[in-house]
């Protein structure tokens, strides 16, 4: 809804939320690879061959390319403090990548597992989601909307006031939920598959509404 001119007018106002549970259908994983070594370009180069190998791994699991996406690379200098000389001194070169899967539930065990042994070695997450949340999103948008312009009523209805609008409606951004983070072991080190428990993911919607308040 457009917002419509309004100057020196008297108003009211209301944010209203709601959270729609849902059946989640996928699962992000975000699976990061560190090396280091004494110079850049060699930190580089086994940090991108390893990588290599873990998406290669990723793949085999029946993933395909475009639900793989790089979400950091960095290259740092790595240093120490030496004691004689009261200084920092330069060691190393430190190079991280890490890319996110999106993966079917069913296959995020092996996604995870097959991406550690091929070289994951960094503490990483994983957040459940819904592939298509267009229909719970629509729903809690409803019952953002409706609550917000509730309250506008009952705070109305409380000062004796009769109401113009609404004026406009906004529907705000919500930020998603940061992945859960984990250390990772391989799974032929723990002996089984990591478990999982993808319990109901929470889609959360926040609308702000404004009315005028009438003269009188």
């Amino acid at each position: 809804m457009q917002p419509r001119e309004f100057v020196n007018t008297k108003k009211i106002e209301a944010i209203g939320n709601s959270v729609v549970r849902a059946e989640p259908d996928a699962a992000v994983l975000r699976l990061g690879v560190t090396t280091q070594a004494e110079e850049p370009a060699e930190a580089v180069q086994e940090n991108a061959d390893r990588m290599a190998k873990v998406i290669a791994a990723v793949k085999k699991q029946k993933i395909p390319e475009s639900a793989i996406q790089t979400a950091e690379l960095q290259l740092e200098s790595v240093t120490k403090w030496d004691e004689d000389a009261q200084t920092e001194i330069l060691v190393g070169y430190r190079a991280t990548n890490v890319i996110t899967v999106t993966t079917p539930i069913d296959r995020a065990v092996a996604v995870y597992d097959s991406s550690v042994a091929a070289g994951v070695n960094t503490a990483s997450g994983l957040r459940y989601v819904v592939d298509d949340d267009k229909k719970y999103r629509r729903e809690g948008l409803a019952q953002a909307t409706k609550m917000a312009i509730d309250e506008i009523h009952t705070v109305a209805k409380a000062l004796g006031t009769k109401l113009d609008g609404p004026l406009m409606a906004e529907v705000m951004e919500v930020v998603p939920p940061p992945l859960i983070e984990y250390q990772f072991a391989a799974a032929d080190k723990i002996g089984a598959a990591t478990p999982i428990i993808p319990g109901r993911v929470e889609i959360t919607s926040r609308v702000r509404v404004i009315y005028e308040i009438k003269a009188t």
